[in-house]
């Protein structure tokens, strides 16, 4: 028997199962974590490409306007972020339907503009903050949606 301030040889095979049982659950879970980040990255770039190609058709079938291409690389700031973040905004939820606004950004960067600024998303958060017509959702959401007309 143990005596006292001694662990029992029992809690400590007890103590070693349960350390190579969470040891093993870990490794199974960094595993999965690594597939699905693989298959994200996967479908990011999917989206990327199926985005390019509807904007090809579009461009050729004369069903978008063309963005000259002093438009296109242009960087954003100010007024001008608003007027394309917006834009960007409507393509992005003509139905309606709130879009975090990492996807956004991510949508009008895709779109081949540059944001101006040290941090590019922080310019963007504030400037999208401050179109009238987009209002935010929930109390620190990230998601962003087209205001109502009343």
């Amino acid at each position: 028997m143990a005596t006292s301030g001694s662990i029992s040889n029992d809690f400590l095979d007890a103590a070693q199962a349960e350390r190579d049982r969470l040891a093993a659950r870990l490794a199974d879970a960094q595993e999965r974590a690594e597939h699905f980040e693989a298959l994200a990255t996967e479908a990011r770039e999917e989206a990327a490409s199926l985005a390019d190609r509807i904007r090809a058709v579009e461009e050729v079938a004369g069903l978008a306007p063309q963005l000259a291409i002093c438009e296109i690389s242009e960087e954003l700031r100010g007024e001008r972020l608003r007027e394309v973040a917006l834009e960007v905004l409507q393509r992005l939820s003509a139905s309606g339907d709130p879009i975090h606004y990492r996807v956004w950004f991510e949508a009008l960067v895709e779109s081949g503009y540059r944001i101006s600024g040290r941090d590019p998303l922080a310019t963007f958060l504030t400037q999208v903050t401050r179109i009238d017509r987009v209002q935010s959702v929930g109390r620190r959401s990230g998601l962003y949606r087209l205001r109502v007309a009343a």
